[in-house]
């Protein structure tokens, strides 16, 4: 028995031992981070050479860099980088990923992550180790089970006609999920069972929208849309060899009904989660280059087993596809001026690396014609508004509320450093904490502005 305890790193059980006894861990030193820029991503001119005084996980206050930071503060050096709110990535499995991927998230400036469906109890065991300082990872907002018309992975729930899907969201409710995910193989009556049951329970429904409805409809049933591509599955695609998929699009969105479309989306307030890079990817690694990215190690072993049996897109096929990615980007675009919210996501595991690729989606929408600015708000102020929408319940609520007071140091790209506390996973390849100390970041010798 003593061996056993005597195993038990020392930075994990005064905080274990304090929770069991019913005692919060002592609250840390105040941070102050010096001579930092600040971004505003509502529009404001950037606030040069600041100190911001971080107490408790929460902003305490914003001075000139002339004001002394309080005594007992841990000083971080800002001089010469970019300070923005913590970033959101909208659309992740972190089932698929596992927990080492959630020390990697934070490194990367991610504070917050939607998950799209992943199993329920693993993420809230997760959630609480967070909430309690024993593991380092980003806040969670999460679905639960997907529900599909057909099961194609653990994950996921078969909605089994229009009165039991009502009875899968009563229950999703009664055990404390954020939102209700939808994907593609909901029947048309059980999907719309499932919005009108979400909408008496106070529960907003997201997801790719289902085969047998029209994006008007789903934009219309008040669903939040998940992936560009999903606009363009199911109805619109009935009866399209997938060859002539790319061309169909290109002329879709030349045509009148792109612009009906795109009113539904401005009317009825919907918001699009962008994954740009998902299909970038897949056109990188057909040409065998995603494989050589250094950020690879940071990808679960598993999952690399899995990308090298991937199947690649024909070489004669990559020309259509990158189109279609192009006409994605354009559509993204069309939607932000025209004020629609935009989201960044990623789709991990399909955004292969966790943390690093949301910074390639947001490089994506700038590469599609959003300003940087821009591009930030689908990661920060836009998700803050949307998840503030996401339940009625005060925990949910909160979380929009809150987000703004979470910032991470910011600079045109991330190097990891090796802190304290961070190890490398066996399994996954990526890091896993030891404890509750905090990823360290350093930014590379290339600096620039957001």
């Amino acid at each position: 028995m003593g061996a056993f305890f005597g195993a038990i790193p020392a930075v994990l059980t005064a905080p274990l031992f304090a929770v069991a006894l019913g005692q919060r861990p002592p609250a840390p030193a105040p941070l102050a981070v010096t001579h930092v820029s600040i971004i505003d991503t509502q529009g404001g001119p950037t606030l040069r050479d600041r100190t911001v005084v971080i107490r408790n996980g929460r902003i305490d206050r914003i001075d000139s860099a002339t004001a002394s930071p309080p005594r007992d503060a841990r000083v971080l050096e800002g001089r010469g980088k970019f300070l923005i709110p913590g970033l959101w990535d909208m659309h992740v499995h972190l089932s698929y990923v596992q927990a080492g991927a959630l020390p990697v998230l934070l490194a990367n400036g991610v504070t917050g992550v939607r998950d799209m469906g992943s199993d329920l109890g693993e993420i809230d065991g997760w959630r609480a180790e967070i909430a309690a300082g024993l593991r380092a990872g980003p806040r969670i907002v999460r679905a639960g089970p997907m529900l599909n018309g057909q099961s194609f992975n653990p994950y996921q729930l078969v909605t089994g006609g229009p009165d039991q899907a009502r009875g899968i969201v009563r229950t999703l409710k009664q055990v404390g999920v954020d939102f209700i995910k939808v994907h593609r193989r909901v029947p048309r009556d059980d999907y719309f069972a499932i919005v009108d049951e979400a909408r008496k329970q106070g529960l907003r429904v997201a997801g790719h929208i289902p085969m047998t409805v029209t994006p008007v409809e789903a934009c219309d049933a008040g669903q939040l849309i998940e992936h560009e591509e999903t606009l363009f599955e199911g109805t619109f695609s009935t009866g399209l060899s997938p060859a002539a998929l790319p061309d169909s699009v290109h002329r879709f969105l030349a045509s009148a009904a792109a612009e009906t479309l795109v009113a539904h989306f401005v009317r009825n307030q919907t918001s699009l989660t962008s994954t740009l890079i998902t299909w970038q990817y897949a056109v990188r690694f057909s040409k065998d280059t995603t494989r050589s990215d250094p950020r690879m190690k940071y990808v679960r072993r598993s999952m690399r087993e899995s990308l090298r049996k991937r199947s690649r897109i024909p070489a004669e096929d990559l020309p259509a596809q990158e189109r279609l990615n192009a006409d994605y980007g354009d559509l993204l675009l069309r939607l932000n001026r025209a004020g629609v919210t935009l989201l960044a996501g990623t789709d991990i595991p399909g955004g292969l690396f966790p943390g690093f690729s949301l910074h390639d989606e947001l490089a994506a929408l700038v590469g599609a014609g959003l300003t940087p600015i821009q591009a930030l708000r689908a990661a920060t102020s836009n998700p803050a508004r949307v998840l503030g929408t996401l339940a009625a319940s005060p925990r949910s609520s909160s979380v929009g509320s809150s987000i703004g007071a979470r910032l991470s140091t910011h600079c045109s790209e991330w190097e990891l450093s090796k802190p304290t506390g961070i190890e490398p996973d066996a399994e996954s390849g990526a890091h896993s904490a030891s404890g509750h100390t905090a990823p360290g970041c350093r930014p590379s010798a290339n600096q620039g502005s957001a």
